[in-house]
């Protein structure tokens, strides 16, 4: 096993985890990743690099966003309190597990439209095609992926680590321009209290085959059996 360090590119972490993935993927069945991390950690881009490298070896991936189950408003704000209403609220978790998950372990084949929620009119006006077959690579991604009603559908599993205060550099430079100072002040009733609930209950070094700091885009980490100082 490889031990905790910088290594000298994002590529030659992706070289480790596509071992880890064949190894682990079964014959004549779909494979699915979680990618999971606080926002901002850089998820999103770390899948797309990801879904990149994967299909440079020719192998037929499939990307699953948790965004694409998001509730409309007034269920992801019918409570008072913030952190329930984001993390119990924000997702259709039951619609994810029986549309896509089940379905994909049960049959190992799946050719599904679902319709997903547009969030500026609030309406279900967005339509995504998942396939998937024996061949698939699936990546599921986002945000309390590693929860009880997930967790048991992915077979590898892969945590996207920042410090919070790196989170809160990130802010400013990406939301503060397009939002506004008030996207602090939701990071720091909503977002982040949320994430630290997450992490306490579901925490990182159990749950995760694999542990990315990505606090340096440039110079990525890997960390195997512990995380310290989130």
């Amino acid at each position: 096993m490889l031990k905790g360090g910088i290594m000298k590119d994002i590529y030659e972490v992706f070289d480790y985890i596509y071992k880890e993935i064949k190894n682990k993927k079964q014959a004549h069945k779909p494979i699915i990743i979680g990618i999971n991390g606080i926002d901002t950690s850089g998820k999103t881009e770390f899948t797309n690099s990801l879904d990149t490298y994967l299909k440079k070896q020719k192998e037929k991936v499939q990307i699953i966003h948790i965004d694409d189950f998001h509730n409309p408003k007034n269920i992801r704000y019918s409570g008072k309190d913030e952190i329930e209403n984001y993390f119990y609220k924000s997702f259709n978790i039951k619609g994810l597990v029986n549309e896509l998950l089940i379905p994909i372990k049960k049959k190992n084949y799946l050719h599904k439209k679902i319709r997903s929620l547009n969030l500026e009119t609030d309406k279900y006006d967005l339509e995504k095609v998942f396939s998937i077959d024996k061949n698939t690579l699936v990546i599921l991604e986002g945000v309390f992926i590693f929860r009880k009603e997930i967790e048991p559908y992915l077979d590898y599993k892969i945590f996207i680590h920042i410090p919070f205060d790196e989170c809160k550099k990130r802010v400013l430079k990406r939301d503060v321009p397009k939002y506004g100072e008030e996207i602090l002040k939701k990071y720091d009733l909503k977002y982040i209290p949320t994430q630290k609930y997450y992490l306490k209950e579901y925490p990182t070094e159990k749950y995760s085959d694999i542990i990315i700091d990505n606090t340096d885009f440039n110079n990525p980490k890997v960390i195997f059996k512990e995380l310290k100082n989130l």
